[in-house]
């Protein structure tokens, strides 16, 4: 995912590649939760996440819920929801043949981070510029 932020004088591209939505493996009945990944996230702590979970999953009270993501593993994240008395989660057998999978979905790219320096000096200064053909 690319994202521009915008700063006072100038705009820089990010590239945020923690923010990729995850297919989920299974999900405990537990305070904290814990979700598995099919694939390794990216994830980091502290991030918000929506869970997406089609009601043939089971566990449907988290679906669309919004939560903060307490710690990470590389394909697990623990999150603040106390979900022992949700119905519990499991694949369907057998399978759809089409069906929506369970998924995760980052909210946010996690922490903040600061911009990168100007690549040289005066970059922000619009010094010399002529607007609109100089007319007013």
């Amino acid at each position: 995912m690319v994202s521009v932020i915008y700063y006072p004088g100038y705009s820089q591209t990010q590239v945020h590649m923690n923010l990729i939505v995850q297919d989920i493996a299974s999900i405990t009945n537990s305070f904290p939760a814990t979700v598995t990944t099919v694939n390794d996230h990216g994830y980091v702590a502290g991030m918000m996440v929506t869970f997406l979970i089609p009601i043939q999953f089971g566990m449907i009270e988290l679906n669309n819920l919004i939560v903060q993501v307490l710690q990470v593993t590389s394909d697990t994240l623990t999150i603040n929801i106390d979900s022992t008395s949700f119905t519990p989660f499991a694949y369907p057998s057998p399978l759809p043949s089409a069906y929506t999978p369970p998924s995760v979905i980052p909210n946010n790219s996690g922490p903040y981070l600061p911009p990168l320096p100007l690549p040289y000096g005066n970059q922000d200064s619009f010094e010399g510029v002529i607007y609109n053909n100089g007319a007013f």
